[in-house]
């Protein structure tokens, strides 16, 4: 326990401006169900719980630890589901880095004209199994399937 409170510690400085939000950014035709902040309090807590769940991580892991989830555009539900994730499935005796910076959830969307390519090869029917979705950050319209839409909760454009 005094390990994770030097950790905490020496962390609480470099994470003072963590707070940051996160932006929809559609990559590769994908966009992650994660947006939202990251806070201080949410990154130390996980912190300890990867100290406390891989006791023989050295110190200096939590500080790339932390630039990286800083950099990756983490927020608090996606740094909390990495690392349960990470703690439930990780076979080595330690993990890495990219094991947690790898996690993300993502389902796929479609411009309008991908969508017309779509409807060329697969027919008309196509458009009862995607609706148009609303992303705030983009301005053109982009649709999803809707098991997506209903999986992850999305806001469809009326």
């Amino acid at each position: 326990m005094e390990q994770i409170k030097k950790l905490v510690e020496s962390q609480i400085n470099s994470l003072r401006n963590c707070s940051q939000k996160n932006t929809v950014q559609i990559q590769d035709g994908e966009v992650s169900i994660y947006e939202g902040a990251l806070n201080t309090d949410c990154v130390i807590y996980n912190i300890a719980r990867v100290k406390k769940a891989f006791p023989s991580l050295p110190l200096d892991f939590f500080d790339v630890f932390t630039d990286r989830i800083n950099e990756s555009g983490f927020n608090d539900d996606r740094l909390r589901d990495a690392v349960n994730h990470v703690i439930d499935t990780c076979v080595y005796p330690t993990p890495t880095i990219a094991q947690f910076i790898s996690f993300d959830k993502k389902y796929k969307v479609f411009t309008y004209d991908e969508m017309l390519k779509k409807c060329d090869e697969l027919g008309a029917e196509i458009w009862k199994s995607y609706q148009s979705i609303d992303l705030t950050e983009i301005e053109k319209p982009v649709y999803a399937h809707i098991n997506d839409i209903k999986k992850y909760h999305l806001k469809c454009k009326t």
